[in-house]
């Protein structure tokens, strides 16, 4: 699996940042919510496909944040806004048996609490905060 470009959302809202908990075998993590693009999309249609589906929101992308290279391409964050007020859910992965989801828990994280976070650390960068 080569040439796989990801797009990632950056949703802010009352000094914390929106992470989901994933777990892949023995790795264990909390990441912005996001994924791999699909035929023809844009890095901004799967942004937004890939918060609906991880966490059931309805976003807009704001502006882009940053551009990073990974060992099977590119992925861009983006700052996302919500545009339908309800609370996130985990959501799942539709590419996955339902035994087999990834996806574990969305939480309301802190920003500062998870600055050492790789792609938190960007978004603040990138956001000058």
């Amino acid at each position: 699996m080569s040439n796989r470009q990801r797009a990632f959302a950056a949703i802010i809202e009352n000094d914390c940042i929106l992470m989901v908990h994933t777990v892949i075998g023995e790795k264990n993590y909390w990441t912005l919510p996001g994924g791999g693009l699909e035929n023809e999309e844009t890095f901004e249609e799967a942004v937004i496909r890939e918060v609906q589906e991880e966490v059931n929101l309805k976003v807009k992308v704001i502006k882009h944040l940053y551009t990073n290279s990974y060992e099977l391409g590119v992925e861009k964050c983006f700052l996302a806004q919500v545009v339908e007020q309800n609370s996130p859910i985990i959501g799942f992965d539709p590419e996955l048996p339902l035994d087999q989801q990834e996806l574990k828990e969305v939480k309301w994280q802190p920003i500062k609490e998870m600055a050492e976070d790789i792609q938190v650390s960007e978004v603040i960068r990138s956001l000058g905060l």
